[in-house]
């Protein structure tokens, strides 16, 4: 029935949107997954092009549609791990960790609190799975204990930088909070950072004054993430080129 209506109603758009929603949870329901994300990118797509006729409701449903997208090309990252020969997987990872970033950034063009959320929260998690990986990477078979500790010096220190960066929008998840809005992802990066930064964000330290420190709500995209790794193959030490950035580039609401 919902089928039938869109094809010979494409028309409000916002009751097309609604009723496409509607398959794709259907689709969903039967776990056939790709005719649920077809559906999916097909809202994405007319939302986009519905000029005039557009919505806050079917932006909101564009919205939730791309974040379902984005969400697997992140767990296709994640999927990732980092395996001798390092250089090989580190070009692979860095790809997806380019296209994960890339995906989730655009989802704060949708202007909706909770998706921009859950976009700030993947992003963040995106540089602290890259930061986790490399400390955990599988070594070189082939070093001497003196080289091997050199090795894991040198990942530990590539690695921080991209702590720094998860930190970093995890805390911009929190800034949601001075604009009223508190949700599943805002929590889920407060977590996160209660075991990253336990001294500042375990909740048993945390007070009611703490909103107070938030001085300001302004959401800004990430920078690009870090340009892909390469190597001179003349030793084993891990080389990543350039760490994210400590400031952001530029500024975009996120209500």
């Amino acid at each position: 029935a919902y089928r039938r209506y869109v094809e010979e109603f494409p028309r409000p758009v916002e009751a097309a949107l609604e009723a496409r929603f509607k398959i794709a949870e259907i689709h969903k329901a039967a776990n056939d997954m790709p005719l649920y994300r077809q559906e999916l990118a097909e809202i994405v797509r007319i939302d986009a092009d519905a000029g005039p006729e557009r919505t806050g409701r079917t932006r909101t449903l564009a919205a939730r549609s791309s974040l379902v997208l984005a969400e697997q090309i992140y767990q296709e990252f994640v999927a990732v791990k980092l395996r001798q020969p390092f250089e090989t997987s580190l070009q692979e990872k860095k790809q997806r960790m380019d296209a994960a970033i890339e995906a989730m950034d655009s989802l704060v063009g949708y202007e909706i609190g909770e998706v921009t959320a859950a976009a700030t929260y993947y992003m963040a998690e995106t540089y602290f799975d890259f930061r986790r990986d490399l400390a955990q990477s599988e070594r070189p078979a082939d070093l001497e204990p003196a080289d091997l500790q050199e090795y894991e010096r040198s990942l530990e220190e590539e690695a921080f930088p991209f702590e720094e960066r998860a930190i970093h929008l995890h805390e911009k998840n929190l800034e949601m909070m001075r604009a009223g809005l508190f949700n599943a992802w805002i929590e889920k990066s407060l977590d996160r950072l209660a075991e990253l930064v336990p001294g500042r964000y375990a909740k048993q330290e945390m007070s009611d004054g703490f909103l107070d420190a938030i001085d300001s709500y302004v959401y800004r995209h990430p920078v690009p993430p870090p340009s892909s790794a390469t190597s001179d193959g003349a030793d084993a030490t891990p080389r990543i080129d350039s760490a994210p950035a400590t400031q952001p580039a530029s500024t975009a609401g996120g209500h």
